[in-house]
This record gives structure tokens, C-alpha cells and sequence, in this order.
């Protein structure tokens, strides 16, 4: 069992959406935490409970494997919350996801680290059609090259600031319609990020996961159909919804592709044709007692300055 006394963390990737709640989080707890990230000095401005001494703020790219090994050197443990969303020349699945955990596993094998505790998602598949899930799935098994680690698979994260929500809460303030891409059909187990982090912690603090995968997400099982329903119910806005078949959603977003930031991506429509949800064999609930926070309650807080002002997206 790990205490906190003393112990350092190194978070990559502490920078995202994920990682400002998680990085907030052990510094209440009292851990030192070095954030890890191509931007990591701009943590300063987002986390809420900095102290002199207790963070600090490195730059530096899970590709470049000698910077890697200087800077989490001294670590107890480290947490890999790196992931791409969409796959770019310099920065591709292959190269970030696969080489760059390579490159993680070698450092901490020669560094000693306790552990690591590495940041997957729910259809990481060897087969798989998408090659975010496929990479992601590849990084799993270069893990098992280290002496103690865990794999964390989240269905859909949503919370302030995250990639989903809040991307169709927009969409859905400037267009009259909204995508159902595949009918809505596809299935999520939404988790609230702070309830993410929760779990993270416990296993960090707990050691309850040895060498093994555990997939997490909410109580609730809910459709992409019934997501949008919900968000367009919470800031009172009506919306046609159109059914859009997955071939033609795979080429709208060929094209989307060609901007310098995509709505949406072929990959990504590729991992819609399957449910995100807990499998039985993986089910968190068989080695951490936790319960998540309702879909529905949580939905609301997030939405609630965004009903009333037009959205923190908007000035």
C-alpha cells in the first residue's frame, strides 16, 4: 500500500482535461506532483490549490525518450494520461500512443519506479476498425515489459471543459440541427471526471490493481440519441435531429479532416459503430467500491452557466 507521505507523482500529459482535475486532486491529498506536458507551464493558471514546492512544471514530449527518463526521474510512481484525439503528421496514434509508452516503460524500468498507472479506453481491441482503439490496445500489452502497473479503460469523460459535451452544447447553439450519426444508436456509460480521478486515486493510494485492466463508467447506460436529447433538455433549446448513415458521417468527415481542427474524424466515426460500455470480464466494480455520480444531476451542474449565460464558449 502506497502513503502519501513524501511521495512523489509525475503526471504526463497533466496539462488536458483530465489531468488539471487529477493534478488539483494530489495536491489536496499533499503529494508532490511534477506535471508533466508540451505546455506545462501554463498549469500555474488552472489548478486551485498550488503550493511553493509541492508542483512543478516540466516540458517535455513522451516521444523524446532520454528527456523523458531526466524528468521523471525521482518519481515513486508515474500516471500516463497521454491521448490523442485525432492523429497529425508530427504527432500520430502510432507515434504518441505505442512509441511513446515504449519509451515510458524503458525509463521506468531503468528509473526503478514503483509503478505506473496508464490511462486506456473502453475498445482498445487488437481488431479493431479504429486505429486510436487499435494503438490504444497496443500500448496495453507494452505495459506488461513493467514489473507493476495499471490500466484504467473510461468509457466517455465528461465534465468542464471536456471534448464531448460541451462540443455538442455548442454546436447546438449556432445550428438548427444536430448529427445522429449511426441513428444515435451507439451506447455510452458517461463518467464524470472528477469521478475518474476519485478512482485513480484510490488505486493509487490503495494499491488495489496489480498487472491487470479494470473498465469504468457511470451507473447509467445511455445512447448518443439520448445524450443529445438531454443536453438540448438542460439548456432549453430545441433541435431537429438528423439521422446521418455511418458511410456518409465517414465522408462529411473526410472533409472535416482537412481543417486545422476537426469536428470529427473518420477514426472517431469508426469508434461510434461500437458500444462504449463495461464488459463483465473488466468491470471495475469487481475490485473498487465506488459509485459514480448521476449522469442526469451531473449533466445539469455542467450546463447550468451555459443555460443562463450562453456557455463559457461564448463571449
Amino acid at each position: 500500500m502506497f502513503k502519501n507521505e513524501k511521495k512523489i507523482i509525475s503526471v504526463i500529459g497533466g496539462r488536458g482535461f483530465i489531468g488539471k482535475y487529477l493534478v488539483n486532486s494530489l495536491l489536496d491529498k499533499g503529494y508532490y506532483v511534477n506535471v508533466i506536458s508540451r505546455n506545462a507551464e501554463q498549469i500555474k493558471k488552472e489548478i486551485t490549490t498550488f503550493k511553493l514546492g509541492q508542483c512543478r512544471q516540466i516540458n517535455c514530449d513522451i516521444k523524446n525518450k532520454e528527456k523523458l527518463t531526466n524528468t521523471i526521474k525521482g518519481s515513486n510512481i508515474v500516471i500516463n494520461l497521454v491521448g490523442l484525439l485525432e492523429s497529425k503528421k508530427k504527432n500520430t496514434f502510432e507515434n504518441v500512443h505505442v512509441e511513446g509508452v515504449k519509451n515510458l516503460v524503458s525509463s521506468c524500468n531503468e528509473l526503478n519506479i514503483d509503478k505506473i498507472i496508464h490511462l486506456s479506453a473502453i475498445g482498445a481491441e487488437k481488431k479493431s476498425s479504429s486505429k486510436y482503439a487499435k494503438t490504444k490496445y497496443k500500448a496495453e500489452k507494452i505495459l506488461n515489459n513493467f514489473k507493476k502497473f495499471t490500466i484504467i479503460r473510461p468509457s466517455i469523460v465528461y465534465g468542464d471543459e471536456d471534448n464531448f459535451i460541451n462540443l455538442f452544447a455548442k454546436i447546438s447553439k449556432v445550428s438548427p440541427f444536430l448529427p445522429l450519426i449511426g441513428e444515435g444508436r451507439t451506447k455510452f456509460q458517461p463518467i464524470w471526471v472528477q469521478d475518474l480521478v476519485n478512482i485513480i486515486l484510490l488505486d493509487l493510494e490503495k494499491d488495489i490493481i496489480e498487472n491487470d485492466i479494470i473498465e469504468v463508467g457511470g451507473e447509467d447506460i445511455i445512447s448518443f440519441k439520448e445524450i443529445l436529447m438531454a443536453i438540448l433538455k438542460e439548456i432549453e433549446i430545441k433541435r431537429i435531429l438528423v439521422n446521418i448513415p455511418f458511410s456518409l458521417a465517414s465522408k462529411m468527415a473526410l472533409f472535416a479532416e482537412l481543417l486545422p481542427k476537426a469536428l470529427i474524424t473518420r477514426d472517431q466515426i469508426e469508434l461510434l459503430k461500437k458500444d462504449n460500455i463495461i464488459s463483465k470480464k473488466y468491470n471495475y466494480k469487481k475490485k473498487i467500491s465506488y459509485v459514480t455520480q448521476p449522469f442526469e444531476i451531473m449533466l445539469s451542474k455542467q450546463l447550468k452557466s451555459f443555460k443562463k449565460k450562453g456557455g463559457h464558449f461564448f463571449n
